[in-house]
């Protein structure tokens, strides 16, 4: 049985407070205005014991993401044991991701922010990390619709990744869309947000399945 030892404990837990202070700061105040500084007075350490975990704030940026991103997966495996076709298994990833963007609002935020990143060379590694993560969700999207394509469920006419990042584009460009004018469209249109999403979803899934 492995163990660790008690001071190997004790640093795991201040590194998950100093992410769960920054996940908090960067939602509430948006990466731009943030800074190491609030972080550090939101987990009660010094700047310097900050420093000692994250290069600097882009580093500590992208692990907040990285967990985000993570916790996307954790959903899109509960939800695919649900399914029992390729497209049965698709559909359910888009309304995990649904019921993510509902548990995570900020986190989803936060994950849709990292184009406007700089990165610097210290973050290299955090980096790498987040295009690991990212792949997997790819990877995980585009067995769903391999396996859609043999069971007869998923169109073959379109490329297997090019389909993937086209339905991921579109999703996450929806759910952008919502969380920043949201409300505002729905109450002007007089619309049923929780139908309205279904009615997009289903939409964007029925361009995919194939069509007896």
């Amino acid at each position: 049985m492995n163990t660790i030892s008690r001071r190997e404990r004790e640093k795991q837990a201040r590194e998950e407070d100093i992410i769960n202070a920054a996940e908090k700061i960067f939602i509430k105040e948006g990466y731009n205005e943030a800074s190491m500084e609030q972080i550090a007075r939101e987990c009660q350490f010094t700047r310097k014991t900050l420093y000692q975990y994250f290069a600097n704030k882009e580093d500590l940026y992208y692990t907040v993401v990285i967990r985000g991103f993570t916790k996307l997966l954790e959903y899109f495996e509960k939800e695919i044991k649900n399914g029992t076709t390729g497209f049965e298994k698709l559909q359910n990833l888009g309304f995990a991701y649904y019921k993510f963007y509902k548990d995570f609002s900020g986190i989803f935020a936060l994950m849709n922010y990292v184009g406007y990143v700089k990165s610097k060379k210290e973050s290299e590694d955090k980096l790498k990390e987040f295009n690991k993560i990212t792949d997997s969700v790819a990877q995980q999207v585009a067995k769903i619709i391999d396996e859609g394509k043999k069971d007869g469920t998923i169109r073959t006419d379109v490329d297997t990744m090019s389909l993937t990042l086209s339905s991921e584009f579109s999703l996450t460009g929806f759910f952008h869309m919502l969380s920043v004018s949201g409300k505002t469209f729905m109450s002007h249109f007089s619309l049923n947000e929780e139908e309205f999403i279904r009615f997009n979803i289903n939409l964007l899934c029925d361009a995919i399945r194939k069509k007896n």
